[in-house]
């Protein structure tokens, strides 16, 4: 317990100092996420071969609410090929526990994300008169349980990697064509194999299977939850910040 408080002063820390970012940044995220989400229904016409929505998607919810954090307190190069969050390289000088830094991570990552989330997917919901007569509300919190689940899964690579890592040239090149290739597998594996976007993928489960959805998608993000702080405190020992 006395870990989570540890870890909610040093969150509220970096909040205080970003109550700009989480504002803006809530405010524009929702904004486009709405409006973005607006044309949801056009997506599912049977013709509608636009893999750019499924691209928009994966990106506005698993990077987003990272990509509006205030500049100091983001991943970025400090010293040689070290990259990391200069505000972690700074609290890792003082008598705090690594538990607590990681957790404090997670903790900011949240409270970015979750105003966004529920703003978007409740307006959506409440003001879009084709989607919540095709859709039932259990199913719909499915469908938000899922992309939740996403956001902590793979979003979550964003604090994860405030802890840092060497980075060179070589391995940024090697790591981008990696993630296009993968990307490209991923939509031609879904536009090509299933047939369906993954967005309507989501969706079909969310319909089909409501509530086994909702209990997969709370494991993944329990999973997430153990995994990536166990992760960051592994990644910390093996660095060398100075």
């Amino acid at each position: 317990m006395e870990t989570w408080k540890e870890a909610f002063w040093l969150a509220k820390f970096e909040l205080k100092k970003s109550l700009v970012n989480l504002f803006f940044g809530w405010l524009a995220l929702s904004l486009f996420g709405t409006l973005f989400l607006m044309n949801f229904n056009s997506y599912f016409e049977p013709d509608n071969k636009y893999f750019g929505y499924d691209f928009i998607f994966l990106y506005l919810f698993g990077f987003g609410p990272s990509m509006v954090r205030a500049k100091l307190f983001q991943y970025q190069q400090v010293n040689g090929q070290l990259w990391t969050s200069p505000t972690l390289v700074m609290q890792l000088q003082l008598p705090i526990p690594k538990k607590s830094l990681v957790k404090s991570r997670l903790i900011t990552y949240c409270a970015y994300l979750f105003p966004f989330i529920v703003t978007v997917f409740t307006i959506l919901y409440l003001f879009d008169s084709e989607l919540s007569a095709a859709i039932s509300a259990q199913s719909y919190l499915a469908f938000v349980f899922i992309w939740l689940a996403y956001s902590f899964v793979f979003g979550m690579i964003m604090p994860a990697s405030d802890v840092g890592d060497y980075i060179t040239t070589k391995i940024m090149i090697c790591y981008s064509l990696a993630m296009l290739i993968a990307v490209g597998i991923l939509f031609y594996f879904f536009y090509q194999f299933l047939g369906y976007g993954i967005v309507s993928w989501t969706v079909m489960l969310a319909q089909n299977w409501p509530v086994q959805s909702i209990f997969i998608a709370i494991i993944l993000i329990i999973l997430s939850w153990k995994f990536w702080p166990a992760y960051m405190k592994k990644t910390m020992q093996k660095l060398d910040y100075m």
